[in-house]
């Protein structure tokens, strides 16, 4: 009897020892399922901008000229060098060249309205133009960015003097006399500064500013009419609208195209015809 128990506790004995044996290895072997689920959770998803065509150095980005994709890579890789932070690139300037169907680097991408944006596209000897805004022209900070264009206008009207001349004033003293005259299509915008309320007293600037190129003869324009004169600003239209083509949405006929007017300025002045009464 002694015997048999002392049978049965050693096999006790040795069953357990190699539970616990098998437990230990099987613990110390992860399953496949478990291996694949680690592997995922290490990997990270970026935004890449991939190019849709051959992009040359010096390039202004356009919509179609690149497409942004998400992709999962791991922390380790050589990709992630291109992870893209912003949402937005159109406008943005490339400073190296990109062939197509690869990865945009960001380092080689440069901010629109940047210190080196605007060294990078002036021409030499034109000069960076300061355009001031009303509180009525705040719509053009939510419709340009840099790099965008911008068409300027001269807003007047002619007055008659007594003696029948007419002189030229700016702005017109009513709706009826009103003209637009453009005076330099399709600038570039190469920065925009803006000032919010909580940094008028900070800044030395009052107003946000578009900071327009200009040649050196339309700098002299501009400073020939300052504070004689109201300057508008509009963006510029790649398409211009045919007015007259809208039915009874805008004006018709003669008034089609009213203020915008091509009549020269600077003229001699012009001045009623005088009859000479004979007695």
């Amino acid at each position: 009897m002694k015997k048999s128990a002392l049978i049965i506790y050693l096999l006790m004995i040795l069953t357990g020892s190699i539970g616990i044996l098998f437990y230990m290895k099987s613990a110390r072997t992860p399953t496949s399922g478990t291996s694949d689920m680690r592997g995922d959770s290490l990997a990270e998803t970026i935004v890449v901008a991939v190019a849709q065509r051959d992009l040359s150095a010096n390039n202004v980005l356009k919509k179609d000229d690149f497409q942004l994709k998400n992709i999962s890579v791991s922390p380790e890789s050589t990709d992630m060098q291109f992870n893209i932070k912003q949402n937005d690139l159109i406008h943005w300037a490339l400073k190296s060249a990109v062939a197509k169907g690869t990865y945009l680097q960001p380092a080689a991408l440069v901010e629109p309205g940047s210190d080196d944006y605007i060294a990078m596209f002036i021409m030499p000897g034109n000069v960076l133009y300061p355009f001031e805004l009303d509180a009525s022209e705040h719509y053009l900070l939510t419709n340009l960015k840099p790099g965008a264009s911008v068409d300027i206008y001269l807003s007047y009207g002619l007055r008659q003097d007594d003696n029948g001349s007419e002189d030229i004033i700016s702005p017109a003293r009513s709706i009826r006399d009103t003209r637009l005259k453009p005076l330099m299509i399709n600038r570039r915008v190469l920065a925009i500064r803006r000032i919010n309320q909580d940094e008028k007293e900070k800044s030395q600037e009052s107003r946000s500013q578009l900071l327009v190129e200009l040649r050196d003869s339309e700098i002299k324009l501009l400073k020939g009419l300052e504070g004689n004169a109201k300057i508008l600003l509009f963006p510029t239209a790649r398409n211009p609208i045919d007015l007259r083509s809208r039915g009874s949405e805008t004006l018709s006929g003669k008034e089609a195209t009213w203020p915008v007017s091509s009549a020269p300025l600077f003229d001699e002045p012009r001045s009623r015809p005088t009859h000479e009464w004979r007695g």
